[in-house]
């Protein structure tokens, strides 16, 4: 059994209710950097946070669509969750999604949209793109990777 997306996301609401774009934000730096600190070669992703999911270069900074379509209806705020957190979610997994609260859970949503704006991973995929102009373009986990280990 693998994680979803889902998983991580509520990990993080069990923290605090939060604004679907702190999220996103969250979700999107613990997918990342997992791929930074679990993979050996950009050329070979093989271990993810998550799977089937995908971070797209959207105007308001990285966003995964199944988690926008999921909560896209909850004017902005998402609600604390109470239920139980996937058991898969434990030991040295527990502590890397714990580490990664503590570092950016203090931000808020547009704090946290100005930092991937300033990112190579988002920028690139955005391709020159005006700053207001949509896109649906795919964040590669090959730039993720290079870029988070290059911090």
């Amino acid at each position: 059994m693998k994680l979803e997306v889902f998983d991580v996301a509520n990990f993080f609401r069990s923290k605090e209710q939060m604004t679907h774009k702190k999220l996103q934000k969250l979700v999107y730096y613990a997918y990342a950097w997992y791929i930074a600190l679990y993979n050996e070669d950009k050329g070979n992703i093989q271990n993810k946070l998550c799977e089937n999911t995908v971070f797209e270069a959207w105007v308001h900074g990285p966003v995964c669509r199944k988690l926008y379509d999921s909560f896209s209806n909850n004017y902005g705020m998402v609600d604390k969750y109470k239920a139980k957190i996937n058991p898969l979610i434990n030991g040295e997994l527990k502590k890397f999604l714990e580490k990664i609260y503590k570092i950016f859970g203090k931000y808020t949503g547009d704090e946290l949209e100005s930092m991937t704006h300033q990112e190579f991973p988002w920028k690139n995929a955005r391709n020159n793109l005006s700053p207001s102009e949509p896109s649906n373009e795919p964040i590669l986990e090959s730039d993720m990777f290079v870029y988070y280990n290059s911090l």
